[in-house]
Formats: structure tokens, C-alpha cells, sequence
């Protein structure tokens, strides 16, 4: 693609920023992209968008269509809504605008976790049962039924389509789960509860093309946190350097292929492209694999699971994003 001394280097904007509640770690995805991108093969740029919309490219404020034509491609770097719910997408495809990662109805299938979790029930899979309300509505006696008929505390609370596990609470009482939906209603004015899965969290990484195959498991990372994360939350994921990650999950042969298979399954599911790394829950006891969800423009952070997993199967971080852009290309 780029190579011999006569070829032009392609020219690589890099979205970061937002107005999503993952502005902050958008920021440092593309900090971090920017820094890892081979500079002999390509010449990157930063394309900032602002809490308040507004496009800067390489520091100048320029309009919208302009900036999303700037370049040769865009690597989005965009997490949360409008980055990575099928919108910035659509408005990409409409000027464009070639991109890294996943479509349009694949990024906003996988945002929207309920009905994510619906196409993975409808293959065969195990997820958590869910309850979704929303803000103005009486949710009241539904939320009774759920709780003491369908399953029981503890809960999980979440915005329906949030990411980073931001807003995401474990509730053991009725006092606790009133206090954590107002909260995630204050990030969505959709919110999901949950059944809550005891066990072991393992996440894997898929690419296109990737070893011989038209998708291509990375290896299974196991998460444990530590301290006063109960779970891999927000912080955990960016602000505690005392979580470990074990990479590969040290599991048995058997459930670490049947976990590699899932996410291969849940990318093809949705139709993704490109990459994407699948969350998942091995329960307690009898090793049932439960589908949580399908990240389609997973974290390039320092602290990041899908880079650190693509170092262990033998990847840079340069090589990562290589292959990121080569299939976006393809």
C-alpha cells in the first residue's frame, strides 16, 4: 500500500475529543495513536471536536464537511454517543469520508446494549436478563416485577448506551438502586437493570484479517480489580494502576476457545468491521460464558485491553493500528 520511496504518505486524521461523558479518554486514545503511527508510512493529524461541537484540524477551527474531508482517512478515535452509536458514521459516509472501524448499523446495534443482548439471545447465547426503563415514565411496577420475581439483588445499573462503565453501579437494597438509576438517568434517559453474573470478567479482542482468518480472536484477557473497584468500572479502566489483567486468561483450554469464538460470533453478529472486543462473564461454579457487550471502537489508552492483548499474540502498537487501517482500506 505505502510501500517504495516514490508512494505518498496517506494522510491519517485522527478524531479524538466530543461530547460524549468519554470525552477525557477519547483525548487520550488519540494521544496515544497519534504518538504510535509509523511516521514513515503516514502523516497524522489531530481533528478535535469540541464538548460543544466545533472541528479544530491541526489546531485551526474549520466546518464540519471540510474537516471530515481533510484527509485520506479518518482513524476515529471518538468514544461514547455520537463517535460510536452509528452517528458520526453516517455523517462520514455522507461527505465521504473514508473511516476506521465499524458501519453505521453494526456501531449503533452494539452502543444500544439491549438490543445487542437480543440479537446475541436469538444465536444462542448466554446474557444477563435485563430490564430497561425510561426517565418520565412509570417504571415503578415493572421494576418490582423484575426485581423480586425475575431475579433478585444484587443488580446492576447502567446507561443503555454508555461505554467505559461510565455510570455503572452494582445495588444490593431498593435504597441504592433508586439512588443509582437517578444517577445514570442523569448520563441517558434510558437506563438498564440488570441481573447480576458472580464470576470471573474476561474480554477478548477480534481483527479482520487477522492470522489466516477473515476475523481473528486475540488472546482472552481476565480483569481483576483491585481496592474499592468491585468491578472493571471507570475507574479501574483509567485510574487505578493496581488492576491486573492476566493476558492469557489463565482458563481452561476449552472455555478460553469457547470465549475467542464468542467474539468472533458477537463482531460477525453485528457486523462489524475492522476490530472490536467482545465483555463477557464466566460465571461461578459452572463456567456458563454470559455476553455483556460488543465494544466497536474499543480504548487505545495506556491502560487499554486490546492493545495490551495484540502485544501478547506478537503485535506493536504500530503494527495494531497498521492492521486497523489497512482493513478499513481494504
Amino acid at each position: 500500500m505505502l510501500t517504495g520511496k516514490n508512494c505518498k504518505k496517506l494522510k491519517i486524521g485522527v478524531l479524538m475529543g466530543g461530547p460524549s461523558a468519554e470525552h477525557e479518554v477519547s483525548l487520550a486514545t488519540g494521544k496515544n495513536v497519534i504518538e504510535n503511527l509509523n511516521k514513515t508510512k503516514y502523516n497524522p493529524v489531530i481533528i478535535k471536536l469540541s464538548k460543544n461541537n466545533q472541528w479544530f484540524v491541526g489546531g485551526r477551527l474549520m466546518d464540519m464537511s471540510k474537516a471530515l474531508k481533510s484527509c485520506d482517512l479518518i482513524f476515529n478515535a471518538l468514544h461514547g454517543t455520537f463517535g460510536e452509536d452509528g452517528r458520526v458514521q453516517a455523517l462520514m459516509e455522507y461527505y465521504g469520508a473514508r473511516y476506521t472501524g465499524s458501519g453505521i448499523t453494526a456501531s449503533a446495534l452494539a452502543m444500544d446494549k439491549l438490543r445487542s443482548r437480543e440479537i446475541f439471545k436469538l444465536a444462542g447465547f448466554c446474557v444477563p436478563k435485563t430490564l430497561k426503563i425510561k426517565k418520565g415514565e412509570n417504571y415503578q411496577a415493572r421494576l418490582n416485577l423484575f426485581i423480586n420475581k425475575i431475579t433478585k439483588f444484587p443488580v446492576v445499573v447502567k446507561p443503555c448506551s454508555n461505554g467505559s462503565s461510565v455510570g455503572v453501579q452494582i445495588v444490593r437494597n431498593s435504597h441504592a438502586l433508586s439512588k443509582a438509576i437517578d444517577e445514570a438517568f442523569k448520563l441517558e434517559k434510558k437506563v438498564l437493570v440488570e441481573e447480576f453474573i458472580k464470576g470471573r470478567e474476561v474480554t477478548c479482542g477480534v481483527l479482520d484479517n487477522f492470522e489466516g482468518q477473515e476475523v481473528g480472536a486475540l488472546p482472552v484477557t481476565e480483569i481483576v480489580p483491585a481496592g474499592k473497584n468491585k468491578f472493571y468500572n471507570y475507574d479501574a479502566k483509567y485510574k487505578d494502576d493496581r488492576t491486573k489483567f492476566k493476558t492469557p486468561a489463565l482458563l481452561g483450554e476449552d472455555v478460553y476457545k469457547k470465549a475467542q469464538n464468542v467474539a468472533v460470533r458477537t463482531h460477525q453478529l453485528l457486523g462489524c468491521k475492522g476490530y472490536s472486543r467482545t465483555d463477557m462473564i464466566i460465571k461461578e461454579g459452572n463456567g456458563t460464558i454470559y455476553v455483556l457487550e460488543t465494544n466497536t471502537l474499543p480504548g487505545m489508552t495506556s491502560h487499554s485491553l486490546v492493545p495490551q492483548a495484540a502485544k501478547v499474540a506478537g503485535l506493536t502498537f504500530g503494527q495494531l493500528l497498521d492492521k486497523i487501517i489497512e482493513s478499513s482500506l481494504a
